[in-house]
């Protein structure tokens, strides 16, 4: 083999080497940008997920909340209603035995009055106390934020 030949098959190997080199530590590059790419992807991942239960909780104790003021609400309107019913017949009974007019009108304006004011009683209590159950619910959200 001629002196050419050998350096050409020196040369050729080295080029050779270098390109497995190169390719090799290109590889090795990509896999570890590939493995960071990986835990990052991960933990986005776990933080998402964390996070999203969390707001599951949230919510599942905001519905809470509202269910039982809600059922509040519905046992306290079975009350006024059953008050308003006793009212009434109450007033029924007065304007029955009314003698006069004047009777008859005085009992249905006070029955109205009552009444009316009853309701509105009844309407600022559920009011007060729904305003109460989201001053509640929004100091543990921000609670549960902090």
């Amino acid at each position: 083999m001629s002196d050419q030949k050998i350096k050409e098959a020196v040369n050729t190997r080295t080029v050779t080497e270098a390109g497995s080199d190169a390719a090799q530590k290109g590889a090795q590059s990509l896999q570890g940008k590939t493995t960071d790419m990986a835990e990052m992807v991960r933990r986005t991942s776990q933080e998402a997920a964390q996070r999203t239960s969390e707001n599951l909780e949230l919510m599942k104790r905001l519905a809470e909340t509202m269910a039982s003021n809600v059922r509040e609400t519905s046992s306290e309107m079975a009350e006024w209603a059953k008050q308003a019913s006793k009212q009434q017949q109450e007033a029924t009974r007065q304007l029955i035995q009314a003698r006069s007019i004047e009777e008859v009108l005085e009992t249905q304006n006070r029955y109205v009055r009552e009444n009316l004011q009853s309701l509105l009683d009844f309407s600022a209590k559920v009011l007060h106390r729904s305003a109460e159950r989201v001053s509640e619910a929004s100091g543990q959200l921000q609670k549960d934020k902090a």
